[in-house]
């Protein structure tokens, strides 16, 4: 296996509050299809991320920051170009 650069997609880099209190997070971003949610994996709550979308995608995503326990901490759309 080696490491490569994926152009199938595109990142997008997003920002929160990280003064929920919450040490580790989650962060969801809604996909193309309505009830379609992709997550990344546990991290730590420093308010910075990176998602990827397709690369032909464009429009706005909603964006939530959710602890452990699901619950949302903060939340927005961004918009994807």
């Amino acid at each position: 296996m080696a490491v490569r650069l994926n152009v199938e997609r595109k990142a997008v880099e997003i920002e929160w509050d990280e003064t929920s209190g919450a040490d580790r997070v989650v962060v969801y971003g809604q996909g193309e299809k309505e009830g379609e949610w992709h997550n990344t994996s546990e991290m730590n709550n420093d308010g910075l991320a990176a998602l990827s979308y397709p690369r032909d995608f464009t429009g706005s995503s909603l964006i939530e920051v959710r602890d452990l326990d699901g619950n949302v901490l903060d939340s927005g759309t961004v918009e994807v170009g």
